[in-house]
């Protein structure tokens, strides 16, 4: 028995624990975009447990590059860590943890983090020394109340109407007034530009630049996003990025925002707002102290509940100042689900 990196044919194996560890299937297109064409990595960092030719356990990072302190650094978001129900107790879980820190170390990555499931954070922080930084804040602003009511209690559905009377008073006290929104259908150079201006916005963020928006929002095999781009003369000076979810109810995500001055996020949320009117509700992450948050806030958003932990782990030593939530900033399009 050992812990290996992945080989190509792997795949098949690992689909499979998946289905059976997680109880859902994932197309293989998923798995080769988060893997295979992610343009921050050079090669899959996937660590299977293989015991007599069988994958009995995995544990991967989704690297990228994000700014630390200001810096351009490698980090992973930890994800699809999973060992076969039937192979438990062999003490599978900890051996990849283990294996994890050696390896992430030797490929040059400077920190870890994710968003795990409460026994697995448990877990986490046993084996690795991580840090507890929160739990995400989630924000909602519900639009239409009785289209919501409705979809648990059909009854009601006959006082839909109503709801155009509240979003009457629900409007958006932002504007969009003074910039010109264009829909982005693929992101050019003015997007680097963008992500090396906002490098400071907090001490922890991804690198949003052209390679990385472009692979996670218009190359997902799955989700249909959509972006806008805020423009100043000409100029781009923000992103907001979308996602509608239809099914019982109406829900509008905002996925993912950024702006490279303070005066810009009441602009975005604007422009978010408007692209998903027609939902039932609008949910989001944001850090609390987070101008991110401070604009859901006043714009009538309430925080609903902090479900997903977020953990982290300094690989580089000098990087011990990141194992606080109050550094970073955070977006739902930070994880790989959304």
């Amino acid at each position: 028995m050992t812990v290996r990196r992945y080989h190509k044919g792997d795949e098949d194996q690992i689909q499979t624990l998946f289905r059976k560890t997680f109880n859902h299937p994932r197309p293989l297109a998923v798995w080769k975009w988060k893997f295979i064409e992610n343009p921050k990595q050079e090669r899959p960092f996937i660590l299977v447990f293989e015991e007599d030719n069988q994958i009995l356990g995995h544990i991967s990072l989704w690297v990228t590059d994000a700014y630390l302190n200001g810096e351009k650094k490698k980090v992973g978001l930890r994800v699809d860590t999973m060992v076969d129900p039937d192979a438990r107790g062999k003490g599978i879980y900890k051996k990849l943890n283990d294996a994890l820190l050696v390896e992430a170390k030797q490929d040059g990555i400077d920190y870890l983090y994710g968003f795990p499931a409460p026994k697995a954070k448990e877990l986490f922080l046993r084996y690795t020394g991580a840090s507890h930084l929160t739990d995400m804040p989630r924000w909602m602003l519900i639009q239409r109340p009785i289209h919501l009511l409705a979809s648990k209690f059909s009854p009601l559905s006959i006082f839909k109407p109503l709801d155009r009377i509240f979003q009457s008073f629900k409007k958006s006290k932002y504007h969009t007034d003074g910039y010109e929104m264009k829909e982005v259908k693929r992101c050019e150079q003015e997007f680097d530009q963008l992500a090396e201006r906002s490098k400071h916005a907090e001490q922890g963020l991804v690198v949003r630049d052209a390679a990385y928006l472009n692979y996670r929002y218009f190359d997902h095999p799955e989700h249909q996003y959509k972006m806008m781009g805020i423009y100043e003369d000409r100029r781009l000076v923000g992103y907001v990025v979308t996602h509608q979810i239809s099914g019982s109810f109406e829900n509008g995500m905002l996925v993912d925002w950024l702006a490279e001055d303070e005066k810009l996020w009441p602009v975005l949320l604007a422009a978010a707002r408007t692209e998903l009117k027609d939902t039932d509700v609008i949910q989001s992450w944001a850090l609390p102290h987070t101008l991110a948050a401070s604009t859901l806030k006043q714009d009538g958003f309430i925080h609903k509940d902090s479900p997903m932990p977020l953990v982290g782990k300094a690989i580089n030593p000098s990087l011990s100042s990141m194992d606080d939530a109050d550094q970073w900033f955070i977006t739902p399009g930070d994880v790989d689900s959304y």
